[in-house]
Parts: C-alpha cells; sequence; structure tokens
C-alpha cells in the first residue's frame, strides 16, 4: 500500500480520494475513484484497500456510502487472509465474488544490486516509450480489459521506470514496466525468443533502476507458476509471506424483474408485440410496470 499511496500523493494515481476508519491512528485504507471520468478506463471500477486489522476491515467495508454496491468492483492488491472476510461483506450485500489465484510476493533484500547479464549482439537495451503502448496491449489482448490497456500502458510508461530489448530495426523483442502499487509487472518475451535469456537481462535492468532511486525492487507472481518462481529465486529474490495477496471481483445481482424485462426485449417477441411487456412482466411478477 505504500507506494500506492506515494503515487496517491505525487499525483500519479489521479482520479482518486483516500478514506481510511480512523486518523491518524487508522487500521484500515480504502482508494476509491472520486468519479467514473476522474479516472483512466482501467480504474473505473477499482477499490483498493488494506488493511492491519481482519476484524476491523469488516466493519470498516459495510459502513453506510463507503462502497456502492450496486455496481461492479474490482478489490485489487487484496492480502490473501482478508479474502474469508471480502466474501462474507460482498455475499450479506447480494452479489457474486471471483478472485484469481493468490500472488506470492518476491522482494530483491540483498544490499548490492544484481550483476547485468551479457546482451546479445544485435540487441539493444532501452527503455519503454509511449508510442509502444499500441503495441504492449496487441501483446495482451486475451486479457478481459484489453481495450483499456493502450491507455494504461501509455500512462505507466509516462510516469516509471521501464526496460525492454529492440532488435537492429527497432522492433520490441522483451520489455517490462510497473504497476502503480510499485511493483514489477507485465513481463512479455516475443514466443521465439524465450531461450535467450532476455527475462534475467530485464529483471535485473529494472531492479538496478530502483534500486538506484533508494526504492524496493518487487513483484508478484501466481502461487501456481512455479517456473517462474524457481526462476526469481535463482536471480536472487526473496519470497515476503506477509506480501501475499490477490484481485477480487465483486458483481451485484440483477434483480428479478430487471432479469426478465432485458430477456423479454432482446427476444424476437418484443419487437413485434412491445405492447405485451408490461403485460407479461404483471402476469409473471404479480405487479405492473410503470413508466415502460
Amino acid at each position: 500500500i505504500y507506494y500506492v499511496i506515494r503515487n496517491a500523493l505525487d499525483d500519479n494515481l489521479s482520479g482518486f480520494e483516500v478514506v481510511v476508519d480512523n486518523w491518524p491512528k487508522w487500521n484500515c485504507i480504502l482508494l476509491r475513484p472520486e468519479s467514473s471520468d476522474k479516472v483512466l478506463n482501467y480504474f473505473k471500477q477499482t477499490h483498493i484497500c488494506h488493511t492491519k486489522s481482519v476484524s476491523a476491515l469488516k466493519y470498516f467495508l459495510q459502513r453506510p456510502g463507503l462502497i456502492d454496491w450496486s455496481q461492479p468492483i474490482n478489490f485489487t492488491g487484496v492480502p490473501s487472509d482478508v479474502i474469508p472476510v471480502l466474501s462474507e461483506v460482498c455475499r450479506k450485500h447480494g452479489g457474486q465474488i471471483t478472485s484469481k489465484e493468490s500472488r506470492l510476493m518476491y522482494a530483491w533484500s540483498r544490499p548490492t544490486p544484481p550483476d547485468m547479464p551479457t546482451i546479445p549482439d544485435g540487441v539493444t537495451l532501452s527503455a519503454l516509450k509511449p508510442e509502444h503502448a499500441k503495441v504492449l496491449k496487441s501483446d495482451w489482448a486475451k486479457q478481459s480489459n484489453a481495450d483499456e490497456l493502450e491507455g494504461y500502458f501509455r500512462s505507466v510508461i509516462e510516469k516509471f521506470e521501464s526496460s525492454c530489448l529492440l532488435d537492429k530495426n527497432g522492433r520490441i523483442l522483451a520489455y517490462i514496466c510497473m504497476q502503480y502499487n510499485g511493483s514489477i509487472a507485465m513481463i512479455y518475451v516475443l514466443p521465439e525468443f524465450r531461450k535467450e535469456g532476455y527475462f534475467d537481462i530485464l529483471i535485473s535492468d529494472l531492479t538496478r533502476k530502483l534500486l538506484a532511486k533508494s526504492d524496493i525492487a518487487y513483484g508478484f507472481i501466481p502461487s501456481n507458476d512455479t517456473s517462474l518462481i524457481n526462476t526469481s529465486r535463482k536471480l536472487g529474490f526473496e519470497w515476503v509471506p506477509q506480501g501475499n495477496m490477490t484481485w477480487t471481483r465483486f458483481t451485484p445481482n440483477v434483480p428479478r424483474k430487471q432479469q426478465q424485462r432485458a430477456a423479454f426485449e432482446s427476444s424476437p417477441v418484443s419487437d413485434v408485440f412491445p405492447e405485451n411487456l408490461d403485460t407479461l412482466l404483471k402476469n409473471q411478477l404479480g405487479v405492473p410496470l410503470v413508466n415502460i
């Protein structure tokens, strides 16, 4: 949460407001969009929460007006031990909750930076530029939020450190960038170069850049990705147990009347007999639909 707050205070994470349960002795903290038009499209449904006490969070999340439970919400960076409480609160508000697999935090804790591997001939080590955002978006086209990624990539490239490898024609062969929570992320290597050691080069270079600024070099690895975990450990990164976290999505339940109306309006019958909609709903629900 440290880097999230720092970026919010530095106006790198604009459009968010910070809410705490108490001040100055706080236990829970939540960042939420001031409004959907003040944040990047990528963050429109994002809420970032952190707590020192799981029990305190349970009551904090239920405070009136804190969260609009009628809208979908992406809770990002949620500590793994908070998931049961968050799931309970979400179900109380009449919705479904889904979580990605847990992420393990791995950080560089040695007093000296990693050694730089040798860069192959014909390859240039550089940093990403804003115009590279379109290329990065295409590499992550299978993501559920792919349409929002170009703006996100452009933003992190402009604000934070990054590393990339280019061929002699300027084509991107591999890259890595940062997230707003201060973590190393979004590493990608073209399939035909995945045995060339490019991963080691990028991780080492970006780690050195971060350490030179007195920042902590760390990232989150899916708990089931044993290959990436082993590679990171070989490079010198160490597991930070208290840093485990995940992403959780809350989807509010659609009222039954709204579901049936949507189903009818999307059917061929509604095109031919639109005047029957009120009658149909009245028969099925037992109540008239006003202002239709």
